[in-house]
């Protein structure tokens, strides 16, 4: 019997994963450790190879269609070997395959001999556009045109400028499907704002110290590989304020309070195919250079789209610094299964009036979104404290 290939798990969160390519077809012969395809989770892509010698008998899932774990995706065996669902003689003697009539939209267009097989929704597009699918290859199940297929019709050029212009009229919208990391962003983000009761509260910081010792790092590291970013030593900040304040990092799972023992600094990357959250793994453990290695690990990973399952699995609490951009402040989306997230905002100087006197005070918003399921506000406003009063007090 042929060996069915399933969707592989890389890490106990995750639940589906979606080919983006394969790097074989139908009757190629592979041998063990050839690559098979590719499969993205989540926010990740990560090559899936054959572990034995074969043919490539069936190719089970499609290029961007999600499929759970444990769920098969190809087959591989001798050729002509029966594997699960393979046709009966029978069938393969029949050539003529014909598509179930619920598939078909109602009004079977005849060409000559050639029928035109199209999804009733892909037909309410093309009715609606005005679109002539008659002519457009399916790239469906067994040739169906879809939605897909009608979108790209429209976004290929067109040689008459008139009918650019009627096209552009029609859509009114460009079409782009989203990657699988778009998708795992808009999923994420929807489910934490659907699962919790998100609440922000913010502070103005007084970065005073905080500016000196990130003046006095640069000058320490300038002639390293030592990076001493703001963001470095909010993490490290973050981190020492976290091991005082345990319910900062707690959760709900299943009616229970969840705290966990390890304090896991996410930090949000904006990279070209979206917004990963890898996370610096005990950091309240780590020194500022080690910080900084291993930010600058994470970063070039999430660049060459290579991080791997556990740089983003297992997250405490997130970071995200918008201050590189101006902005001011801003309300932050938690990560999903975590109670907390910081937003930093942009480093300005605002006149304070201080016993009697006006001073020109570096200062930072910081904006601290958690779930009041779990963390009251009172509670919020001492971590936001406890970062001050840290950062006021801390040597690196």
């Amino acid at each position: 019997m042929a060996q069915t290939v399933l969707m592989p798990r890389f890490g106990a969160t995750m639940e589906e994963g979606t080919i983006t390519y394969w790097a074989v077809s139908e009757g190629d012969t592979v041998q063990k450790g050839d690559l098979l395809g590719e499969i993205e989770i989540e926010k990740l892509s990560n090559e899936l190879y054959a572990d034995q010698d074969g043919t490539v008998l069936k190719l089970i899932a499609e290029i961007g269609v999600a499929v759970p774990c444990g769920e098969p995706i190809l087959f591989l065996g001798e050729p002509g070997e029966a594997y699960d669902g393979s046709p009966k003689e029978t069938e393969v003697e029949n050539k003529e395959t014909k598509l179930p009539e619920s598939h078909l939209n109602n009004s079977v267009k005849q060409d000559g001999l050639r029928t035109t097989a199209i999804t009733p929704k892909a037909k309410l597009l093309a009715e609606e556009l005005e679109v002539d699918y008659t002519n457009i290859v399916g790239t469906g199940r067994m040739g169906m045109i879809t939605r897909d297929d009608i979108r790209n019709a429209l976004n290929k050029p067109i040689s008459s400028q008139s009918n650019i212009a009627e096209t552009q009229n029609k859509l009114g919208k460009v079409y782009k499907k989203m990657n699988q990391i778009e998708v795992s962003i808009a999923r994420s983000m929807d489910n934490s704002l659907k699962t919790t009761a998100q609440t922000t509260i913010s502070i103005d910081f007084d970065a005073s110290h905080l500016v000196d010792q990130h003046n006095r790092l640069k000058r320490e590291y300038q002639n390293t590989n030592i990076r001493p970013t703001y963001t470095v030593l909010f993490i490290k900040i973050v981190a020492l304020a976290l091991v005082e304040h345990p319910v900062l990092r707690t959760s709900i799972e299943n009616e229970y309070l969840v705290t966990s023992n390890e304090i896991n600094i996410g930090v949000a990357m904006d990279i070209p195919r979206g917004l990963v959250v890898p996370n610096i793994k005990n950091a309240h453990l780590k020194s500022l250079p080690e910080i900084s290695k291993e930010l600058n690990r994470l970063q070039e990973l999430a660049k060459q789209n290579a991080l791997q399952a556990e740089d983003i699995s297992n997250g405490t609490f997130t970071i995200t610094n918008l201050g590189m951009f101006g902005i001011k402040y801003f309300t932050p989306v938690l990560n999903p299964g975590e109670s907390g997230i910081l937003g930093i905002g942009t480093l300005q100087e605002i006149p304070r009036v201080l016993n009697g006197g006006i001073f020109i005070t570096p200062t930072i918003n910081l904006s601290l979104t958690h779930d009041h399921r779990v963390v009251n506000g009172a509670p919020a406003a001492r971590f936001l404290q406890s970062i001050q009063r840290i950062s006021d007090t801390i040597l690196f």
